[in-house]
């Protein structure tokens, strides 16, 4: 049996490597799959804007972790669902581009973000393409100039944020016919934040949930029935 699950993943998985600490990856197939990536050093690359780690299936579990500066990940969820991710990045210059939902719908996603270090960039893109529901984000940012770009179009979102820094740049879009969440802890100064919340339906509650620490700081929150 052993043999016959190494097989088909070899089928379904294919890597090609450049250079230091580069990994590209593309896998599709059925469900329960588990990859784990662990890189330590620098200018560490998971995917790039041209040859993203690509996935598609039922219960995807994913977890990457980067250690060094200016590490780069790149990854695209096509279409699964019970779509477990797991993010660590630890050092300084860190970016990282998701998208959950490029080809077909996504459902019960939960993705998970931790960085530690400075000038750390995120762009979570979820429900743009495709529908997608059930969508869970956690995020925990600590240190300075970070830089959170999400936008959510899931029915029935739940987020949870913690940002522990200075001069952090956080702008949230979410739109949905369901009742979304947004649960957020920020402290540290000199931060911009920008959230925009549509409902889109009738009897949709949205909540946000913001506790700041935070001086001379901007915050910018709207709730809209269309278009905030």
């Amino acid at each position: 049996m052993k043999n016959l699950i190494k097989i088909l993943l070899f089928c379904f998985m294919s890597f090609t490597y450049a250079g230091n600490n580069d990994i590209y990856l593309t896998q599709s197939g059925g469900g329960d799959f588990t990859l784990l990536i662990d890189q330590i050093g620098n200018t560490n690359i998971i995917g790039t804007s041209g040859a993203r780690v690509i996935m598609a299936g039922s219960s995807l579990d994913a977890n990457f972790k980067q250690q060094g500066n200016s590490n780069t990940l790149a990854a695209s969820i096509l279409q699964g669902n019970a779509s477990s991710w797991t993010m660590w990045q630890i050092g300084d210059s860190n970016t990282s581009t998701i998208t959950a939902g490029g080809s077909g719908s996504v459902g019960s996603s939960d993705f998970d973000y931790t960085a530690t270090g400075n000038s750390n960039v995120l762009t979570w893109l979820q429900g743009s393409s495709s529908a997608a529901t059930g969508g869970n984000f956690d995020a925990a940012l600590t240190g300075n100039s970070n830089d959170l770009n999400i936008r959510s179009e899931v029915i029935g979102a739940i987020n949870n944020w913690d940002i522990d820094g200075n001069s952090n740049d956080i702008d949230v879009t979410q739109i949905g016919t369901d009742d979304k969440a947004i649960t957020f802890t920020l402290v540290g100064d000199s931060n911009d934040i920008d959230i925009d919340q549509t409902t889109a339906a009738s009897g949709v509650t949205d909540t946000i949930s913001l506790v700041a620490n935070s001086t001379s700081g901007s915050i910018n929150i709207d709730q809209c029935a269309s278009g905030c």
